[in-house]
């Protein structure tokens, strides 16, 4: 559609410039007859030219001094031919300023922050301990997928499958999604943005072990036998049956929030902290656990697309909005990073959070591709 219309823009200033061959004039003059969106545009052109007096502007044109100007610009990319065309060129050069030229420009179709979102989505891709890769779709219907050594079942968002292999293979959910994983032992695993499991198609004899970098909460099937065991880059979490939810996000920091049943955690000295439900665990890496209490609702709120920020500044807003939407978030110069502000993000409404940020935080937004710009 873009082309288009770029393509009716440049036909109507070469009709205003004089620089209109018979053979474009005789497609203008059909397209008017048989195009209703071809009229449309040019019939708004030619409103905005009358309203601008752009037959008057183009008269009062310096034809040599908009030549010259032509071929600085132009003539290291392409050699000049025939004159008229290049005085039609001169025409949109010396119009980008104008009235004509603003119109088209905002006639063009502007794409919403949503369908930008949308096409930047990359999929969730299993690793397989192969090499070999997988994308899982997130659609509705169900699709079975057979491999040399298991068989992939996906339906609405989430994985199950059949295998004796026991090779850790690696489940990678991109910036912007989320997935459910059901384990070999019914273990069910949701996965935020961003986050990579680690896991086996099938578990060993002895303690069941993942490995998990990013956000993920787990609903571990009880085994008394086989304690469950997650491991991050700074601690280990060792359950028999359990949920609880751990994230990794914030680097030298793990947090492990018990829902229900009773964990141990410990760190890379050695330190064990063993947790009741309703109170989450704070590892760093250079004091070791602090627990408190946390918010069930506030913290498990992403696995329903949610995420709530209290009091954020905004150099920290920009780096979790680039995670949980799969855009590029980025602050204007002009913008404190230290600015707090408070608020919820919803996966399927990115229109409403940046609407609320100019509301609440009077911040406005620029788009850019898959960069949105906070300013």
């Amino acid at each position: 559609m873009e082309q288009v219309q770029e393509k009716i823009f440049e036909l109507y200033l070469q009709r205003l410039s004089g620089a209109l061959s018979a053979d474009e004039e005789a497609y203008v003059q059909e397209m008017l007859l048989h195009d209703a969106h071809f009229k449309a545009q040019w019939n708004q052109l030619e409103q905005e030219s009358i309203t601008l007096h752009t037959d008057e502007y183009l008269q009062q044109i310096d034809s040599a001094s908009a030549l010259r100007q032509i071929r600085e610009e132009r003539a290291a990319h392409r050699p000049v031919t025939h004159l008229k065309k290049w005085l039609a060129a001169a025409a949109v050069l010396l119009l980008a300023g104008s009235g004509v030229y603003y119109f088209f420009a905002r006639t063009a179709p502007v794409i919403s922050p949503t369908v930008a979102m949308q096409q930047q989505k990359q999929p969730v891709r299993l690793l397989l301990s192969n090499g070999e890769k997988v994308e899982l779709t997130k659609d509705s219907g169900a699709k079975t997928i057979a491999l040399n050594n298991a068989t992939l079942s996906t339906s609405n968002g989430a994985l199950q499958y059949t295998s004796a292999d026991t090779v850790l293979n690696t489940l990678d959910v991109p910036a912007g999604e989320s997935y459910k994983l059901t384990l070999s032992d019914g273990t069910e695993v949701w996965l935020n943005a961003a986050t990579r499991l680690r896991f086996p198609f099938h578990f060993g004899r002895a303690e069941r072990e993942v490995y998990v970098d990013g956000e993920a909460y787990f609903k571990v099937a009880s085994n008394a036998g086989k304690p469950f065991v997650v491991h991050t880059a700074l601690t280990s979490v060792q359950v028999l049956g359990t949920a609880f939810n751990i994230n990794t996000y914030q680097a030298g920091t793990v947090k492990t929030a018990l829902v229900e049943g009773r964990v141990i955690t410990k760190g890379k000295m050695n330190e064990r902290q063993a947790l009741q439900p309703g109170i989450q665990a704070d590892y760093d890496a250079g004091k070791g656990f602090v627990t408190r209490h946390f918010d069930e609702e506030e913290v498990l709120a992403w696995r329903n697309g949610i995420y709530y920020y209290h009091r954020m500044p905004l150099a920290t807003l920009i780096a979790t909005a680039s995670r949980f939407y799969g855009m590029r978030f980025v602050l204007d110069k002009n913008k404190a990073a230290d600015q707090v502000v408070t608020g919820l993000m919803d996966r399927n409404r990115l229109e409403d959070f940046l609407s609320d940020l100019k509301t609440t935080a009077h911040i406005d937004y620029r788009l850019s591709g898959n960069e949105i710009t906070l300013k």
